[in-house]
């Protein structure tokens, strides 16, 4: 079965059984919760996995006056919290921004894009940051994780398929991998411009961020050693993992929703 929220969307019956009834129980409190009163701007990093969440935060957390998690909180994820649960996590955060002189959170989870609403529902300053890669690179570097590549194609439609929903939000930016890797320093201005900061160009050292600070584990293990060096062009690389009749049969499956996003079909 499927729930297309987690990072493992296949599912047995009685995980997705579990999971729907974790969201029943935790929405029960839903309607006394209210949103959080801060002036701290909460930002949160999302998208399909594999699409450069983790370098874009990376790199906004170097900015002074943004307080990055180290960490994949998943804090929103459906099924997992009730909503006055997160607004005492999120309480908790802006504690500590507030202590360290920070006027922005930044949390990276990839698969947040499902909780776009939820956040509405917590937070009043709140935005958000869309990261899409081209499918075929995309795919291709999931396909090196999993080895599944139904499974791979799906999360891919899925979670962009979701993002799109959020494309003509006013909170929302939508940010392409590859101008990020290929014209960082633009990208960053005005990824920055729409939070509301100037560009400082200590964000693009390559010493420590907010990843190598923090133990991490496996996937994250890798991204921790990869996102602390200079940014570099990242194109085509799926043609050293894909033959050509893959290719084909991705771009068959996906060729919608890559024209949605600005990709060529």
């Amino acid at each position: 079965m499927i729930i297309k929220s987690l990072v493992k969307h296949k599912v047995k019956t009685s995980k997705y059984i579990e999971h729907y009834a974790k969201r029943a129980y935790n929405s029960l409190p839903t309607a006394f919760a209210k949103p959080l009163a801060t002036d701290t701007l909460f930002t949160f990093v999302a998208g399909c996995g594999h699409s450069g969440t983790t370098l874009m935060a990376a790199k906004l957390s170097n900015h002074t006056a943004i307080l990055g998690i180290g960490r994949e909180t998943g804090v929103l994820s459906q099924g997992r919290h009730s909503l006055s649960s997160i607004k005492a996590i999120l309480r908790e955060w802006d504690y500590f921004a507030e202590f360290y002189g920070h006027s922005c959170i930044l949390e990276k989870t990839p698969k947040h894009i499902y909780s776009y609403e939820r956040v509405q529902k917590v937070l009043t300053k709140n935005k958000f940051i869309v990261m899409t890669r081209n499918p075929l690179d995309t795919i291709a570097s999931l396909y090196k994780r999993f080895g599944d590549m139904e499974y791979c194609i799906d999360r891919w439609i899925y979670d962009n398929s979701k993002a799109l929903e959020l494309r003509n939000k006013e909170n929302v930016l939508f940010v392409k991998y590859e101008e990020l890797t290929e014209e960082p320093e633009k990208t960053l201005k005005t990824t920055l411009h729409f939070l509301g900061y100037d560009y400082e160009s200590s964000i693009l050292e390559t010493e420590d961020t907010i990843y190598n600070k923090t133990s991490q584990k496996r996937n994250m293990k890798v991204r921790e050693e990869q996102v602390s060096q200079s940014i570099k062009p990242n194109r085509d690389g799926w043609k050293k993992v894909l033959s050509n009749e893959q290719s084909i049969y991705i771009m068959s499956r996906v060729r919608e929703t890559s024209a949605k996003l600005g990709y060529p079909t």
